[in-house]
């Protein structure tokens, strides 16, 4: 194993590792938000990334695929990680708005999407840091400078969210989509998407990278576009 490709594991994985554990933390602390303390009480309501990475998910299957796709040559093969899903009880998101409490559906759709909202977030605060240290005129020399990190960051957070946006199980995507879905339809995607997930998320990160990589790319453009 090179000297490049343990960097590279260190790099990426670290950036992991960071991403995942914010994204989780999110939908706890939502959960928490909307009423329900089950997060908190699992400690799952915190920032420690022990709580949150699985030694499989989030560390061993992210560094197998990235060093088969850098021995092999592979570079565009794609890199998928997980965290430890953070467990909430619908029926305990009990939050008032306005003196009525918010519907369930709609109530675990914020609890879905906080997970990926964060990561965006990670990616936009990265990009405000890049555009300071340009305007300071930071030298950008080195393939690990900081500017070099930061734009590696933010394109990994890029991808968690629209990765993460997409509407096939279990990706929060999922649960966002069953509830803007009418009653019915909802109930019947759940049961066509609990027996064919696995099917589709296969077909999804093996088939549908190019499509993924365009999306990430009009979500990092989007956000220079914004802020110029």
């Amino acid at each position: 194993m090179t000297e490049q490709l343990i960097l590279q594991l260190v790099v990426i994985i670290g950036f992991l590792i960071l991403a995942i554990t914010v994204h989780e933390f999110a939908h706890a602390a939502m959960a928490k938000w909307l009423g329900d303390d089950l997060g908190n009480r699992l400690g799952r309501l915190t920032l420690d990334p022990t709580k949150h990475i699985d030694p499989v998910w989030t560390v061993g299957l992210p560094a197998m695929l990235i060093i088969i796709g850098t021995l092999s040559g592979a570079s565009g093969m794609p890199i998928f990680a997980a965290g430890k899903p953070t467990p909430y009880n619908p029926l305990a998101l009990n939050r008032k708005f306005f003196g009525k409490r918010l519907p369930v559906k709609y109530a675990e759709l914020l609890v879905a999407i906080a997970g990926p909202l964060s990561n965006l977030l990670l990616a936009f605060i990265c990009v405000l840091i890049i555009l300071l240290l340009t305007n300071l005129g930071y030298d950008n020399q080195g393939s690990y400078s900081i500017v070099e990190l930061l734009v590696r960051f933010i394109y990994l957070n890029a991808a968690l969210f629209v990765f993460n946006l997409i509407p096939v199980p279990p990706l929060d995507g999922s649960k966002v989509l069953v509830a803007l879905l009418p009653t019915q339809a909802a109930l019947q995607y759940e049961v066509m998407g609990a027996q064919i997930s696995w099917v589709l998320f296969g077909l999804l990160i093996f088939g549908g990278g190019r499509f993924i990589s365009m999306a990430v790319q009009a979500v990092v453009s989007g956000m220079i576009w914004f802020l110029m």
